[in-house]
């Protein structure tokens, strides 16, 4: 992993959307690269019961419906995207996470972030939100019990 000294204007849900409509090329192959970015989203970041997305509330929360590899790849993706922009190699990011060396394992869980609201890829770059939103409702209800007690205990704490 390397991090850049550039500055990348941070990727907004209007901005990422408009690429969404382009094609681009996902990396395919080991040596490709991944550049991570952050996606600053005020809307979310602003609302009562967000929480920073590199947090072990996150990774509390949120690891049950998108997994233990997704979680922990956006958890250490949003600390260094915090910092800037920053740039893997395929095969660092499988190696990282151990998930082996196959280009398609490491989209595959990028890809599951994107479907969970966590990042957008874009080509080679992947902007990931550096704050998550509080859980839904429906959300909650899929918490194993002992977590939902938790996390109703939390919300109420909170207020």
């Amino acid at each position: 992993m390397t991090t850049t000294a550039t500055t990348t204007t941070p990727a907004t849900s209007e901005s990422t959307d408009r690429a969404y409509g382009q094609a681009a090329e996902p990396p395919t192959s080991a040596s490709d690269h991944l550049t991570v970015i952050a996606w600053r989203d005020p809307v979310v970041e602003d609302v009562p019961g967000a929480m920073r997305t590199d947090s072990d509330d996150a990774l509390v929360w949120y690891t049950p419906f998108v997994g233990t590899i997704g979680m922990v790849m956006a958890h250490r993706f949003a600390r260094h995207a915090a910092d800037g922009p920053s740039t893997w190699t395929i095969e660092d990011i499988a190696a990282t996470f151990g998930i082996g060396a196959r280009p398609a394992r490491v989209l595959c869980t990028v890809d599951r972030l994107h479907r969970f609201g966590i990042g957008r890829r874009h080509g080679h770059t992947l902007a990931v939100r550096l704050w998550l939103p509080s859980l839904t409702y429906r959300q909650q209800r899929r918490l194993p019990g002992y977590l939902a007690a938790a996390y109703g205990a939390r919300r109420l704490a909170d207020g």
